[in-house]
């Protein structure tokens, strides 16, 4: 679980880094940033396919990916252009029926690693499925998170159960030599819901920090105004910290963090 949410958060970085970038990638870019995962060329990917879903583009990645029309050129129109995409694709997958996900399941089982990707669309719809019951959470209400994100999240979910099987298959298979279905679903569901919640844990936990933040920056602010007029100066972080009652270091952080802020606003 601990290896799952660092990868979430280099995924989650990875995102941020390609907004700053026009949403544009390179494959080394990516690799490099990964290079603390244990990936197989398999997972590394199904990393390109998930980043190229959330509408980031790689350069010297030749796989499938979802376009961008002409006339689509802010980052959000992207983005939210290749949401409705992607769920168009889905659609068009249609939904499996549970024998024929099945008969996948079992061939996959038996070693047709071919039948990876198939197994896979065969659940999106189930993704997204799961990602609308998250509709009514606080997160999603307050717009910290949205659903098509939470979708992209379980599409991670669904690779790492699917990989997860993919590293036993034996223990999926009965002493009858038939796959045991139950076992299967449940663990490539599980691994979706984790992926979901550990995200949406996540975006929570920094919003808050970034609240926290954000407030302790204004009072520093208002602090150092207020100290200026009274003594006719600027003060000194040691007086901002006798003040406000925040200690020095965390004053030099968030002092530092504002700094970055303007740089990369300038930028």
């Amino acid at each position: 679980m601990e290896e799952q949410e660092r990868f979430l958060e280099i995924l989650g970085k990875i995102k941020n880094i390609a907004a700053l970038q026009n949403n544009t990638l390179s494959k080394d870019e990516i690799n490099r940033y990964l290079g603390g995962m244990d990936l197989d060329s398999g997972k590394i990917e199904a990393v390109y396919k998930y980043l190229g879903t959330a509408g980031i583009k790689i350069t010297g990645y030749e796989g499938v990916s979802i376009g961008i029309e002409d006339g689509v050129t802010e980052a959000g129109d992207r983005a939210l252009f290749n949401r409705k995409l992607y769920r168009q694709e889905v659609e068009k997958l249609g939904v499996t029926d549970s024998k024929e996900t099945n008969n996948i399941i079992k061939g996959f089982l038996m070693g047709d690693d071919t039948l990876r990707d198939r197994l896979a669309e065969s659940k999106l719809a189930h993704v997204i499925k799961l990602a609308s019951g998250y509709s009514r959470r606080g997160a999603v209400a307050d717009k910290t998170v949205s659903i098509d994100e939470i979708i992209s999240e379980g599409n991670v979910g669904l690779l790492t159960g699917i990989s997860v099987i993919s590293g036993n298959r034996a223990q999926y298979i009965r002493e009858n030599g038939e796959p045991d279905y139950e076992a299967v679903h449940g663990i490539i569901n599980m691994e979706i819901v984790n992926a979901m919640e550990s995200f949406i844990d996540m975006e929570t936990s920094g919003k808050d920090w970034e609240n926290a933040m954000l407030a302790k920056a204004n009072l520093l602010h208002e602090a150092a105004k207020y100290l200026t007029e009274e003594n006719g100066n600027i003060p000194s972080k040691e007086e901002l910290s006798e003040y406000t009652k925040i200690p020095v270091e965390e004053i030099k952080r968030i002092m530092g963090l504002s700094e970055d802020t303007k740089r990369v606003a300038s930028s």
